[in-house]
């Protein structure tokens, strides 16, 4: 159904579209340069755009129209400036405006002073392409139903690594996992492929004449899959299933892990102001083999879990802060194994295709320890990797992470941490 919005100026004619174009919608990109007391950007220009059918978000790599950004304080109000640069082949010159928006005043009437300001500069890259949808009205064109097909698949690849030389102490580690997304509005699927490792080497200790060896190697491969359906702004439901293995001297053999989840959130994915607050209550079974019997004389256990889980964030610029809030325990003797963490994140974009991640977490846990009988008293490696035993860790991660998002621009932010 086609959309039409009246603009707060008579925007100019612009030259005719080339008959042998494609139609298809403009793609902007959103990038914010100087931050302002508004959530102006990135999160009410990201709105607009995706209130008009002509409009398509964009990552800045292929976009038809970026959109610079930069607010400077006077007084009680922001003087944001607008600066629209076209990516066309002979399309417009930049484009600049400046728009005052009153930092004491409501979301809403903050976005009805951005709002006229963003479609006069935006109207002439649109009439450039599809001069019909530019006049006095800001409409979709009438061939915007053979516009070409929309990717909803993305795959991201993120590789760490770390390494220390001496002559007699030597170490490196590594971690590699590959993502594939597919992302509608109403549906979202993920899977993933991780691997990590790292080896130590250092000269070996001597007691009472018997050398001990100090040297390790230790890995994880895990891997997985979930789906997440929703069918309204405030519900949804997802199934999810992941496997990792560990080498012989890490607290698991193997774990495996399903759940089914149920999640209230008080915003749309799509929430133009950028908010985000989700708790989901997920149900599902748990089956694992330990690498050392614990103090039940269990090298084996299979059991029903549950939990109750918190996330929210909130994103200024290219810059991204937030909080996770999860809880596991089994479901017949929540005494007998429980999991509380706290991990605050933040995540920093640093290109087109390339994000900073860092994270910290807190977790408090209690379950079966681990036999004493079982542990080799002259084996280091296995002493030294049983901090997962320890009811307290504290624990933080840096990692950069190369991306291709789809370029459907859709947003689908639900139950995420399945």
């Amino acid at each position: 159904m086609l959309r039409a919005v009246v603009l707060s100026a008579v925007v100019l004619a612009s030259a005719p579209a080339r008959a042998s174009e494609a139609p298809s919608p403009i793609r902007v990109a959103i990038q914010c340069e100087q931050q302002g007391r508004t959530k102006t950007c990135p999160a009410f220009l990201r709105g607009l755009v995706d209130e008009y059918e002509v409009l398509l978000a964009s990552p800045l790599a292929g976009a038809d129209v970026v959109v610079y950004a930069s607010a400077t304080q006077v007084a009680l109000n922001d003087r944001v400036h607008l600066r629209f640069v076209g990516q066309l082949p002979d399309g417009p010159a930049p484009v600049e405006i400046d728009v005052e928006i009153e930092t004491r005043a409501t979301d809403d009437a903050q976005r009805a002073q951005l709002a006229p300001a963003f479609r006069r500069g935006i109207a002439l890259f649109v009439g450039e392409r599809h001069p019909s949808a530019v006049d006095v009205m800001l409409r979709t064109p009438e061939l915007t139903a053979k516009r070409p097909a929309l990717s909803a698949w993305g795959f991201e690849a993120g590789l760490a690594a770390q390494g220390s030389y001496t002559a007699q102490y030597r170490s490196a580690g590594g971690h590699l996992h590959l993502i594939g997304r597919y992302v509608k509005r109403d549906f979202r699927a993920f899977t993933l492929q991780m691997v990590e490792g790292r080896i130590n080497r250092q000269p070996p200790l001597v007691l009472e004449g018997m050398l001990v060896s100090l040297d390790s190697e230790q890995w994880k491969y895990r891997f997985g899959a979930e789906a997440v359906y929703s069918w309204c702004d405030m519900w949804s439901v997802g199934i999810g299933s992941y496997t990792f293995f560990e080498d012989p001297k890490g607290q698991y053999a193997y774990n495996s892990r399903t759940r089914a989840a149920l999640e209230w959130d008080m915003f749309p994915a799509d929430d133009p102001r950028g908010n985000r607050l989700g708790v989901f209550y997920h149900l599902g079974w748990i089956v694992e083999r330990y690498n050392i019997r614990n103090d039940r004389g269990e090298r084996f256990a299979h059991y029903p879990s549950h939990g109750l889980d918190a996330v929210g964030s909130v994103r200024h610029d290219r810059i991204t802060f937030g909080l996770k809030l999860e809880s596991d325990a089994q479901l017949t003797d929540p005494k007998r194994r429980l999991m509380l963490t706290a991990s605050p994140f933040a995540k920093f974009q640093l290109g087109n295709h390339v994000d900073l991640d860092l994270s910290f977490t807190i977790t408090k846990r209690t379950f079966p320890q681990p036999d004493p009988a079982a542990i080799d008293p002259s084996d280091f490696e296995q002493l030294s990797r049983l901090s997962y035993a320890e009811p307290l860790s504290l624990s933080g991660s840096i990692g950069l992470t190369f991306r291709w998002d789809p370029t459907n621009g859709v947003r689908n932010d639900r139950i995420e941490s399945i």
